[in-house]
């Protein structure tokens, strides 16, 4: 007997891919741990039909992606097919979350890839524009109950057409009013069941602006990619966080220390809500070419062990958000010529650096949990520059 189709199936939308060669470790994520004004937070739900969202995704009301939810249309079609079934059964569909701007705009925050398989099949052209993709109609293959195999929209009975038309669905919104800190973790909190957002994503969402054409340019370059050896995954947008993580050091200037009991998440979202937006094209120039120097210094210094917490002939370890922060803005300040010494010695860096990822000191302990703390990346931006200057002197 075959499996009934329940709105269940469609929760998971994301593809959950274990992390290759990046190290997940601990890094201190920031839930709520400041009272905050309950009248600040300002969620409010409603019916939708499904024919008054397709209007707000052709007039752009209704955005998809391509900031925060990169990967639409992840679903192949027998997927999509089983879902438009479950709409014509009436099954009834979980709730949607979206988040609004100030103009009443939508980002969908959960439900991506549902919406985009009643979009596909309902009007490809209107979502292959919103997504820039290239979709063809969608045709309803491998049903479970209905006679609709091979069937189009536009081939459906007019009542088959209406019922998807106008389907309510719940829709919970987070207004623009609400504290972009606060909404950050309402949001992590709404999608803690099934496969959550990550927290890169959900800072997308609710921290629009500049800074995230410019973040995604160097997660996307090439330069990146030869000195993480293409190893850092871009489906759960881990990329771009690391990339932050180090916009968001080298923004505080030498000696780059973080102050305050801060975790990884508020500091992030601090850096993209108070000091990004009010950088120039001259500064980004800046940023851009400390990072590309960085990773270079990084890989001659430290070779293939680069980003890792390993070191000499050992086997290679896995990349570490914690170290490529802080060795790359940490090389990323020092004059070439040093940079080109610590190459030649590099002999001598391992030495160091064996003894400081085996020594009792905060360095290997902020490598192994509470990464993204602020005492940890203190430490490792401070040991790793006295191992640098330890070398020169020697």
């Amino acid at each position: 007997m075959m499996k009934m189709t329940t709105s269940q199936d469609f929760q998971h939308e994301e593809i959950n891919e274990e992390i290759d060669q990046v190290e997940e470790g601990d890094i201190d994520r920031d839930m709520i741990h400041t009272p905050f004004d309950p009248a600040n937070v300002d969620i409010f739900d409603k019916k939708f039909t499904i024919g008054s969202l397709l209007e707000r995704l052709k007039h752009d009301e209704l955005l998809l992606t391509p900031d925060f939810q990169r990967r639409a249309n992840l679903w192949d079609t027998e997927r999509k097919s089983r879902l438009i079934e479950s709409i014509l059964l009436r099954i009834p569909l979980p709730s949607f979350y979206f988040s609004e701007d100030e103009n009443g705009n939508f980002e969908v925050v959960d439900g991506l890839q549902r919406l985009c398989a009643i979009f596909h099949f309902i009007d490809h052209a209107a979502l292959n524009r919103a997504t820039r993709s290239k979709l063809v109609p969608l045709r309803l293959k491998g049903l479970q109950y209905l006679e609709k195999e091979d069937e189009a929209f536009s081939e459906l009975d007019r009542p088959f057409q209406r019922r998807i038309n106008e389907l309510e669905v719940n829709v919970n919104v987070i207004r623009a009013t609400t504290p972009k800190a606060v909404m950050f973790n309402v949001f992590a909190r709404l999608n803690q069941g099934g496969l959550p957002l990550s927290a890169q994503e959900i800072r997308n969402a609710i921290y629009p602006g500049a800074w995230r054409d410019h973040v995604r340019q160097l997660a996307d370059s090439q330069e990146f990619a030869n000195a993480t050896d293409g190893k850092v995954p871009k489906d759960r947008q881990q990329d771009m966080e690391m990339v932050l993580r180090f916009i968001a050091l080298w923004s505080l200037e030498s000696p780059y220390e973080r102050t305050g009991d801060q975790g990884l998440d508020g500091f992030l979202n601090e850096t993209v809500e108070q000091r990004l937006p009010k950088w120039n094209g001259r500064r980004w120039e800046s940023c851009q070419e400390a990072f590309f120097k960085g990773i270079k210094a990084a890989v001659d210094v430290f070779g293939r062990h680069a980003f890792r917490k390993s070191f000499g002939d050992v086997a290679r370890a896995p990349i570490n958000r914690g170290l490529f922060e802080s060795q790359v803005v940490t090389l990323s300040a020092l004059p070439n010529a040093d940079i080109k010494t610590l190459a030649k010695r590099q002999k001598n860096v391992y030495q160091e650096f064996k003894a400081l990822l085996n020594g009792p000191g905060r360095f290997s302990s902020g490598l192994r949990s509470g990464t993204g703390h602020a005492e940890a990346s203190n430490a490792r931006v401070t040991e790793l520059t006295r191992l640098y200057q330890r070398v020169l002197d020697a």
